[in-house]
């Protein structure tokens, strides 16, 4: 590099900084002037928020006030009479898409076992009425044996052959007590 093109660079960037000195010099100048209308700017849009904010509240309540009885009657509606065809719609589709249930061999074993309960009980019962009913007439179906005499045994227990004393009362020198022969 040359001498002569260090001093050319040199007058350009010095032509070149002249400008920007000047633009700088406004800018400095225009924010000057702006200033003061910055500081006031500040406050004209709190005093236009307070007014926007003061002219819509009684039209933001109104509408409130309109909106709110709509909204309750409109659930009210919906859960008087779109609800319950919902509801019974859902149940229909699930009652439509559900699997049937099987009978399972254990429901036929127990009803089964339950009748074979039923039938056991059946006849203890009827054994046990027919045993009740022979101790309630001992005498009823049994040949009687006819008594010897001398044997000791009586006229009376001759017909039950068990050997029971079969008066109709009670032995007034027993105290109460049954007599066994």
């Amino acid at each position: 590099m040359s001498v002569l093109t260090k001093k050319q660079s040199a007058n350009g960037l010095a032509s070149k900084t002249m400008p920007l000195t000047q633009a700088a010099v406004q800018a400095q100048q225009a924010a000057l002037r702006a200033k003061p209308l910055a500081q006031t700017a500040g406050t004209s849009i709190r005093h236009t928020a307070d007014d926007a904010v003061a002219w819509a509240t009684p039209k933001v309540d109104a509408a409130r006030t309109w909106a709110a009885p709509q909204l309750e009657q409109s659930a009210r509606t919906i859960s008087e009479n779109l609800a319950p065809m919902i509801s019974s719609a859902l149940i229909t589709a699930a009652h439509k898409i559900e699997v049937p249930k099987r009978r399972s061999r254990q429901r036929r074993r127990l009803m089964a076992g339950s009748m074979l309960l039923a039938v056991a009980a059946g006849l203890a019962a009827a054994l046990t009425m027919r045993l009740r009913q022979h101790d309630a007439f001992p005498g009823a179906g049994t040949v009687g044996v006819p008594a010897q005499p001398g044997s000791g045994s009586t006229s009376s227990d001759a017909g039950t052959g068990l050997g029971f004393d079969t008066d109709d009362g009670p032995d007034p020198d027993m105290n109460g007590q049954s007599t066994i022969t």
